[in-house]
């Protein structure tokens, strides 16, 4: 009985191991924004001190925040307002706190790099039909806050009400860049693309290291081996 009661004990622990993952739920009226914790909004958790710079030339120092609701890199106005960078494409690399971002479709932060070259992460909190959860956590869901529950107009977001119950998740997404800042998936295929002379030298380190694209440090392992000079 003892026996039966610690594996029945460590069945529950892995449960809830295999279950943990940042979903949160908002219901019917509520407004996503208002309602969802700023830990699962922001990426830092206060508006840090921090410097974009432009394509065009030109820097600009603000204390800036990163939202994965929307998608969005703000900064605070002197007077206290939340505003939010207007034409991202503009934008050479925004470094707050010594994290930075760059915009490709998207924010991605960089979390390796290499010789110029860029590994990055997309961070992304995304909402997805709680009916259609599947067990421990995996879902089917991807779409973006911004495609249903807000609408936007010039620097401001008008916040529209949920319908119905909403289940949010976060998203995590690899990028690999090159030194003009452009970004792929980090996939065999997005290797290629950003290292088109190095095709074969990628399918044998994949082959001989087993690369894991879902694990950033063989994938900074396999950025390393591309980046040599």
């Amino acid at each position: 009985m003892r026996k039966l009661l610690i594996l029945l004990l460590a069945l529950l622990s892995f449960r809830g191991m295999t279950q943990t993952r940042e979903r949160y739920i908002v219901k019917p009226g509520e407004i996503p924004d208002k309602v969802l914790p700023a830990e699962a909004v922001y990426y830092f958790p206060e508006f840090k001190k921090g410097e974009v710079s432009f394509k065009i030339g030109g820097k600009s120092t603000q204390l800036f925040n990163y939202n994965c609701l929307v998608d969005e890199m703000q900064f605070l106005t002197a007077g206290g307002d939340t505003l939010t960078i207007a034409e991202p494409h503009d934008i050479m690399a925004v470094t707050v706190d010594s994290v930075t971002y760059y915009f490709d479709k998207g924010y991605l932060r960089e979390i390796g790099k290499q010789n110029g070259y860029k590994l990055a992460l997309r961070e992304r909190l995304v909402q997805s039909d709680a009916k259609k959860e599947a067990a421990y956590g995996t879902t089917s869901g991807t779409g973006a806050i911004n495609s249903l529950q807000s609408v936007r107009m010039g620097n401001n977001v008008f916040n529209l009400e949920m319908k119905r119950e909403v289940l949010f998740v976060k998203r995590h997404a690899f990028y690999i860049g090159n030194r003009y800042n452009q970004f792929a998936f980090a996939t065999k295929k997005g290797f290629a693309t950003v290292f088109p002379e190095k095709k074969k030298l990628i399918e044998t380190f994949i082959k001989e290291h087993k690369t894991n694209f879902s694990k950033p440090e063989d994938l900074q392992e396999l950025l390393e081996a591309c980046a040599r000079q």
